[in-house]
């Protein structure tokens, strides 16, 4: 036999059920971890119907590895003309979830062994199975074989079983080209096809397309009538995170040599301390850093610095401050402090040795450097010891007089029997002023700028239509009570009529890198306000770190609906992406969901300045669902039901790199350092 390779070396595809694998059925395959997988198609199963309008939309991550979970929207409907709030479609909207474990049994000549469950419970059932299935490569030919037990729709006895019985299908590629035909059976229809795998593709991220073209044979319908059809499926398989070679890659593309300081000065007098310092305070600021000062303690610089140019992560602008500084640094200087400030209050402290980061930033061999940095959530030492250098270098000159924020506000309903998707859209402009060391003054004004005819006055949805004009007015201020005990506190005016105030502290736990968390809000609504008169949610939580990328949180909470219960999130990190699923319950209600958050503005962004326009450094949009039971069998939309406390200011997000500061993650950041270094500030040293 031929030798087997791993995954064909060309990729997946999604199968129309929500997993990856053939046409119709799953493989054993699972997505890589990081990894996320958009589809969309038209395929339908005859047995449930025959409609006008025929979609399905899936959205599938690599959630840890050997783990798979898919979000399926399907729409199988026969539209009629009714007037907004009324009926407009007649056949099966929904939404399920799906996941896919594949077995940890890597055995020379042993298939890969997964198993797995389609349309996990919800207050509709179309499409739920369970399955086991086996897969294996050689040469040009995938396969796949497997077994599985399914449920009729909408728990009917006669309900249509979309994936039932033995199902198999084979795959084969296409001589040098990336194309393959696929033949496969799902146990009571048969499907041939042709599927076409891109390369990765730079300007999608190293994102991959895949098209896939199907044809059904000896298709029925409930009726025994034939219902074979032609189908299409596209889909977009995206790494969501940068590996570290990569990065070590990129860095090197884009590198020019690097020559000591005193030989690019050329000829001349030799720069003093002093020069070298002024040097550095006018590169950094060059670089859009803002708040610089430079100084010494003993054979160590010091540099302060706050950073709002470079939003994805605050390891873009260590990259750019410990680069410059190694490289401005003069003979007897051994080490270099950075020190990250935020609102003018110091979050924490980087040092790392000069001589290891230079050398990093030529060879791009990171285990020197991570052997010689050191971290701190607050300074290690007296500030007052600090020899701040004189002039510019000294100065802590603060450019961003005011910041403005952009960012989108969205409110949506998917998949209900009045419409497929209705929406609100605005326009949050946050402006932010800080005043001393720790406190900010901040406005948020809200533009709606579109929705659906469901979010009218006076229509279904219309409780979850944006409103316009002034939501915040508020003054927070940010303090460290230790070195491991963080607070934020705001008061003001809140949710356009609210005046209140609300916070978050964050416990660094001494022997581990886990946090307890302890944040809410109280609102005094104003007499004339037909809500409720106070508002108020609070939440405790403990925050358990198996890595930097992989964090458990288990809490109890006060929802804003005054229910009570717990909450339990794992959260995964693939680069500035974070992928969160969760389960919440309060009263009789348990909500399970799943939350996307990414940043909304360029890596590199403005530089500090007196108006500092940015995008948002983290935008969060989550998809929920009720689970039904016996005594709530039906999955109503309840947009204001177990809701957790949303702080206006995130004090995680805005002052504490979205909790990523400990110094495990940040050693585990040194190639993105070294490739920001020389994507954003190599141009300085010349």
């Amino acid at each position: 036999m031929c030798q087997t390779v791993s995954v064909q070396a060309q990729g997946l595809g999604v199968a129309s059920l929500g997993a990856t694998g053939g046409l119709t059925i799953p493989s054993a395959y699972v997505l890589d971890s990081g990894d996320m997988a958009l589809s969309l198609g038209n395929y339908l199963d005859p047995k449930l119907g025959t409609f006008g309008r025929k979609q399905n939309y899936t959205l599938g991550f690599g959630l840890l590895p050997r783990v798979e979970l898919f979000g399926r929207f399907a729409e199988y409907t026969n539209q009629r003309p009714t007037p907004p709030g009324g009926f407009n479609a007649f056949g099966p909207r929904d939404i399920s979830a799906s996941v896919k474990l594949q077995l940890p049994l890597d055995m020379p000549g042993l298939p890969k062994l997964a198993v797995g469950a389609t349309d996990l419970s919800g207050g509709a059932v179309y499409f739920s199975s369970k399955y086991a299935v086996a897969s294996d490569e050689y040469g040009p030919l995938r396969w796949s074989l497997g077994y599985a037990r399914g449920k009729p729709a909408l728990g009917s006895v006669n309900g249509a079983k979309v994936l039932d019985g033995a199902f198999g299908g084979a795959e084969f590629k296409l001589g040098t080209t990336r194309a393959t035909v696929l033949a496969e059976t799902d146990g009571t229809q048969r499907h041939a096809g042709l599927r076409y795998y891109s390369e990765a593709l730079p300007w999608l991220g190293d994102g991959q397309l895949v098209g896939t073209l199907q044809r059904s044979f000896g298709a029925t319908d409930r009726a025994g009538r034939a219902a074979d059809a032609t189908s299409f499926n596209v889909s977009l398989v995206l790494p969501l995170g940068t590996n570290d070679g990569a990065r070590k890659a990129r860095a090197d593309a884009a590198q020019k040599p690097l020559q000591p300081i005193a030989q690019a000065e050329g000829g001349g007098m030799t720069a003093t301390a002093e020069d070298r310092m002024d040097t550095l305070a006018r590169a950094l600021r060059a670089s859009g850093l803002d708040r610089v000062r430079v100084g010494t303690l003993g054979n160590e610089w010091v540099i302060e610095y706050e950073n709002y140019r470079y939003l994805h992560n605050e390891a873009d602008a260590l990259g750019v401050v410990l680069g410059l500084a190694a490289e401005y640094a003069p003979p007897g200087i051994a080490r270099v402090n950075a020190l990250t400030l935020k609102a003018g209050l110091m979050v924490f402290e980087t040092s790392v040795e000069v001589a290891a980061f230079r050398n990093f930033l030529r060879d791009g061999d990171a285990s020197r450097v991570k052997d010689t940095m050191g971290f701190g959530r607050l300074a290690g030492y007296d500030v007052a010891a600090v020899q701040w250098a004189s002039g510019e270098a000294g100065a802590a000159q603060h450019r961003s007089l005011l910041r403005v924020e952009l960012k989108p506000l969205l409110n949506y309903t998917l998949g209900t029997e009045y419409g497929a998707f209705d929406y609100s859209l605005a326009a949050n402009v946050r402006g932010t002023v800080s005043l001393w060391r720790g406190a900010e003054v901040y406005t948020d004004v809200v533009q709606r700028l579109s929705n659906s005819d469901n979010m009218e006055p006076g229509r279904l949805f219309a409780g979850s239509r944006h409103r316009n004009g002034l939501k915040t007015l508020a003054l927070q201020q940010s303090f460290w009570f230790s070195p491991r005990l963080f607070t934020s506190v705001g008061v003001g005016k809140y949710n356009y009529s609210g005046l209140g105030a609300e916070g978050e502290s964050i416990l660094f736990l001494p022997w581990n890198e886990d946090t307890i968390h302890l944040k809410g809000r109280s609102y005094q609504r104003q007499q004339d306000d037909v809500q409720p008169r106070r508002d108020e949610a609070y939440a405790a939580s403990y925050r358990w770190k198996f890595d930097p990328q992989t964090w458990v949180e288990g809490g109890y909470h006060q929802y804003t609906d005054r229910s009570t219960g717990p909450s339990l999130a794992l959260t995964r990190w693939f680069g500035d992406v974070a992928v969160q699923v969760f389960a919440r319950r309060g009263g009789p209600n348990t909500f399970v969901g799943m939350e996307l958050s990414l940043p909304l503005t360029p890596r590199q962004g403005m530089g500090a300045g007196p108006v500092q326009l940015t995008g948002t450094p983290r935008y969060a949009q989550s998809i929920r669902t009720l689970m039904t039971n016996g005594g709530n069998t039906l999955n109503f939309v309840r947009p204001d039901a177990v809701r957790p406390v949303e702080l206006n200011y995130k004090p995680e997000v805005e002052l504490l790199n979205s909790g990523r500061i400990t110094p495990a993650y940040i050693k585990n950041q040194v190639q993105r350092m070294r490739e920001s270094f020389f994507l954003h500030a190599r141009g300085q040293i010349d």
